[in-house]
């Protein structure tokens, strides 16, 4: 059977961006890609280790206190990347900010 024609989708109508100021959020989440390349954009010494992944206890960084991290490779477990594993991660990570300090 052959491929349907179908129309080009139109553009996006606007530019994304450069700077949000993000005072009045609670929590701010990013996707990454296929490679960790969280230094480049979270500027916080000793964070990272020397492949780029981050340097935590239970998904808490040992850099710095309130520095959360899910969805990374083998943050807890071989699956913590996958969407079958990262809600298990979530959860504990969650757990221990509830707790608090």
């Amino acid at each position: 059977m052959p491929a349907p024609e179908m129309p080009d989708p139109e553009p996006l109508g606007a530019e994304p961006p450069e700077r949000v100021d993000l005072s009045g959020f609670g929590a701010v989440l990013f996707a990454g890609g296929f490679r960790p390349d969280y230094d480049s954009w979270v500027h916080v010494p000793g964070a990272f280790d020397e492949q780029g992944f981050p340097l935590h206890e239970e998904g808490e960084s040992t850099a710095r206190p309130g520095l959360h991290f899910v969805g990374s490779h083998f943050l807890r477990t071989r699956k913590s990347a996958l969407f079958i594993g990262v809600g298990d991660d979530a959860t504990v990570v969650a757990a221990g900010i509830a707790a608090g300090p």
